[in-house]
């Protein structure tokens, strides 16, 4: 007769299977900044003064296929006869100052190591590879970032791909917050990446998650001057950010979108999503914003508008 493995056996195995399957192991708690509030109540505050000095900071050079970033499926991108190639994006990061509680980024930029062939990006090999690192121009990393701005604060992810915690190596006592459910995301492909993940998390003191109300905002700094709008697809906590600055309202969405073309046409992004269709109703949803409130300045995930 064959041995059958006990229910608590198949319970470890199967608890052991999940863990490496989550996108991250890195603890998550509450964020400790943040009011929810409505949307009514967002873009009431756009035609306020804005307080936020905004700066918009080139990283690197990159290129991907355009395949992840669109969704080639799309019934605009077929009439288009959009078909996939190698496409040139950069990474971004954005500097938000306010005059009261300090300075943030929103994602992280490249740290030092991916600027330097010779230090450990603490990324393995076969990601490195599968990432196409070898075409990542670094510009500008977060270290030089942090000195220009005098410090920063903490850091407001988008979402925890690799390419927007790639800077945080570089920020050892900055706070990190992001959207809820991207740590414990659990897909195969995180298998071979939760390693990588995890590395470039450690310098973190674990991800403070916001606590999106009913309609998904949160005021940050509870005055109506930061927002932050749960924009999932892309990943479960993606998170789109609106600032009141004094130049405008100025949307980073993220990778909602993550090219110029995708946002002109409202298409959302392609294979590189988690979930295709939700991505597709977040997009609309930020395209309705800037719609009704076209002073608006729009930043897509990987490319810059107006070019």
């Amino acid at each position: 007769m064959k041995p059958v493995m006990s229910q608590s056996i198949v319970l470890l195995v199967i608890a052991l299977v999940l863990a490496c399957c989550r996108a991250s192991t890195i603890g998550t708690a509450p964020a400790d900044l943040g009011v929810p509030r409505s949307f009514i109540e967002l873009e009431n505050s756009i035609a306020q003064p804005g307080k936020i000095v905004f700066e918009k900071h080139l990283a690197a050079n990159w290129s991907v296929p355009l395949s992840g970033l669109l969704n080639l499926d799309h019934p605009k991108s077929q009439a288009a006869e959009i078909s996939d190639k190698e496409e040139a994006i950069q990474i971004y990061v954005y500097s938000i100052k306010h005059p009261e509680f300090g300075t943030y980024l929103v994602d992280s930029g490249v740290a030092t190591a991916f600027a330097d062939e010779s230090q450990d990006n603490g990324i393995g090999w076969l990601i490195e590879s599968a990432m196409n690192i070898s075409a990542l121009d670094v510009l500008k990393s977060t270290k030089q970032l942090e000195q220009e701005l005098g410090g920063v604060d903490g850091v407001f992810l988008t979402h925890i791909h690799m390419d927007h915690i790639m800077g945080l190596s570089d920020l050892e006592k900055a706070s990190v917050y992001g959207g809820p459910g991207d740590a414990e995301l659990s897909t195969f492909m995180n298998f071979f990446t939760q390693g990588s993940t995890n590395r470039l998390l450690d310098s973190t003191q674990g991800i403070l998650e916001w606590q999106f109300g009913e309609e998904g905002i949160v005021d940050v700094f509870g005055d109506g001057s930061f927002w932050a709008l749960h924009s999932p697809g892309h990943t479960p906590g993606a998170t789109a950010y609106l600032a009141i600055t004094i130049q405008g309202p100025e949307l980073m969405i993220g990778d909602a979108t993550h090219t110029r073309w995708g946002w002109e046409n409202g298409v959302e992004s392609g294979t590189y999503s988690e979930n295709i269709p939700l991505s597709a109703t977040s997009l609309a949803r930020l395209k309705k914003l800037v719609n009704s409130n076209p002073s608006i300045n729009v930043h897509p995930g990987h490319q810059s508008l107006g070019l």
